[in-house]
C-alpha cells in the first residue's frame, strides 16, 4: 500500500482502542455523576421519612417528647406536622387520663380515710353520757377537751397528709379519751430516734387505727398493766413506725391469709383499709408487715418513702398544691 495515502492496520486499532477508552471513560464519568445526584435525589425526597421513621421508633419506646422538624412545606413535612398534632393530642388524652386517675386515687383514699372515724366517734360518745350520767364531770371534760383536739388534728385542714407530729398528737388524744374509758388498762409510749423526721408528711388516721386494735383485741382479756409502744426512725429513704403492744398476740400468718382472702374482722379491716391507702400513696414503696405470738403481744411495722413518688411535680402521692 501507498504509505502516503493509506494507515496501517496497527495505526487503525490503535486509534479505535483510543476512542474505545474515552467512551468507557466518558460512560464511567456519567454513571458516576448519575449515582452522586441519585443519591443526593434521593437523600432530600426520603430523608424526611427517615426521619419520621425514626421518631415514630422513639415513641414506641415512650418517649412522647419528640417532634418533627421540617423547614419545607411538601407531602412528606405535612405527614410530619400530622404526626406533631396526633403526639400533642396523644399527650393531652394522657394528661386528661392522669388526671381523672388521680381525682379518683384521692376520692378513694377521702373514702377509707373517713372510715375509720365513725365507730370510734360512737363509742365515745356512749363513754361521755356514761360518764356525765355519773357525774363525772372532769373526766367529761377532758374527753371532749380531747376529742375536739383529735379531730381538729385528724381533719389536717382538708390535707390527705399532715406532718407525723400532728399525726403523734391526733394518737396521744385518742390513748387520753381511751385511758379515760378503760382506766389502768394501759400505758401509751413513743420513741422517736431523729426529731427531724416530726416534720415529715404521713397521711393522716394512719396510726390510731392501729393503736386502737391494740387496745381492743391485745388488751380484750387484760384489766391492767398494758403497754403500747410506738417506735420511729429514720432507715436510708424510709421512715419506720413501729406499734408494740404487750397484749395477748396474734397469728401474724392467719390475719395476713384473712385480709388477702377478704374475710377478716374488724381488726383485719382496719390493717387492710392501712394497706390500702399506702398503696394508693406509695404503691411498692412503702409496706407494712405483722408480726406476734400468742401471749407475747404483737406488732405492727410500717416503711413510708421520705422522697415525692407517684407523678412528677408531685409529693407523696399527691399535687404540689395539696401536699404543702
Amino acid at each position: 500500500m501507498d504509505a502516503g495515502g493509506l494507515q496501517s492496520k496497527d495505526q487503525l486499532l490503535g486509534q479505535l482502542k483510543g476512542i474505545q477508552r474515552t467512551i468507557v471513560a466518558v460512560i464511567l464519568i456519567f454513571l458516576l455523576t448519575a449515582w452522586f445526584f441519585s443519591n443526593k435525589l434521593t437523600a432530600a425526597l426520603l430523608g424526611p421519612l427517615f426521619k419520621l421513621s425514626r421518631l415514630m421508633r422513639r415513641v414506641e419506646e415512650n418517649q412522647l417528647g419528640v417532634t418533627f422538624e421540617s423547614r419545607y412545606q411538601d407531602e412528606i413535612a405535612q405527614v410530619g406536622f400530622q404526626f406533631n398534632r396526633m403526639m400533642a393530642e396523644i399527650k393531652a388524652l394522657i394528661e386528661d387520663v392522669r388526671k381523672n386517675e388521680e381525682g379518683k386515687r384521692h376520692a378513694e383514699i377521702r373514702a377509707l380515710t373517713a372510715q375509720m372515724e365513725p365507730h370510734f366517734l360512737y363509742n365515745t360518745l356512749n363513754t361521755i353520757y356514761c360518764k356525765s350520767v355519773m357525774e363525772e364531770n372532769e373526766d367529761v371534760n377532758e374527753m371532749i377537751l380531747s376529742l375536739s383536739q383529735m379531730f381538729q388534728l385528724g381533719l389536717g385542714g382538708g390535707r390527705d397528709l399532715i406532718p407525723l407530729e400532728d399525726e403523734l398528737l391526733h394518737v396521744q388524744q385518742y390513748c387520753a379519751i381511751q385511758q379515760k374509758c378503760y382506766e389502768d388498762l394501759f400505758d401509751y409510749r413513743v420513741f422517736i430516734e431523729d426529731e427531724e423526721v416530726m416534720k415529715v408528711p404521713i397521711p393522716k388516721i394512719l396510726l390510731q387505727p392501729v393503736v386502737e386494735n391494740c387496745i381492743q383485741h391485745g388488751f380484750a382479756d387484760r384489766r391492767s398493766g398494758g403497754v403500747i409502744t410506738v417506735s420511729i426512725t429514720l432507715e436510708q429513704t424510709l421512715l419506720h413506725i413501729a406499734v408494740e403492744d404487750n397484749g395477748k398476740g396474734m397469728d401474724a400468718a392467719k390475719v395476713e391469709q384473712g385480709m388477702a382472702g377478704r374475710e377478716y374482722s374488724k381488726k383485719g379491716y382496719a390493717l387492710v383499709n392501712i394497706r390500702h391507702r399506702l398503696q394508693l400513696y406509695y404503691g411498692d414503696a412503702a409496706r407494712m408487715e405483722l408480726s406476734g405470738e400468742a401471749g407475747k403481744g404483737s406488732r405492727t411495722d410500717l416503711w413510708i418513702p421520705l422522697s415525692p413518688l407517684r407523678e412528677e411535680g408531685g409529693s407523696y402521692g399527691l399535687p404540689a398544691d395539696q401536699s404543702s
